[in-house]
């Protein structure tokens, strides 16, 4: 039943980045007679085999049948994790959610991820970097 129910239209409207809220602003760089501000080069981390590969890995972990045995049939919510400079997906938590068994659910099936990330990178140093992963399915 778990993979078969019209499931886990997993909408999710890929992973938005959040760079890491304690990293250093760029400083102004005189140009000139002008300043200007330093532009840093971002490169955000990497499931690997991609987006889909860690679609794949969050699904096959999903249980429905608990969610199916509550009658909750649609649901929606966002997982918040950290990657961290070892390529790690750390604290992660839920950003909000429609109902508690959708949020045990969903961590429960993240936790259970232990492929490491392609690190984020800063001006060419490796980050930690703030990860949004949003959840929409459908049971009907």
């Amino acid at each position: 039943m778990k993979k078969y129910i019209a499931f886990l239209l997993i909408l999710f409207c890929g992973i938005f980045i959040d760079a890491q809220k304690d990293s250093i602003q760029s400083p102004d760089v005189k140009v000139g007679s002008d300043y200007r501000k330093k532009t840093s080069v971002e490169k955000t981390p990497e499931f690997p085999g991609g987006h889909s590969a860690f679609m794949k890995l969050i699904i096959g972990n999903f249980n429905t049948s608990r969610l199916a045995k509550q009658n909750i049939a649609k649901a929606r919510a966002i997982a918040v994790f950290d990657i961290d400079k070892e390529g790690n997906m750390i604290d992660l938590r839920m950003e909000s959610y429609d109902n508690e068994a959708v949020k045990t659910e969903f961590l429960s099936a993240l936790n259970k991820i232990k492929t490491k990330w392609i690190p984020g990178e800063k001006n060419g140093e490796k980050v930690k970097m703030r990860m949004r992963q949003p959840l929409q399915f459908n049971l009907d």
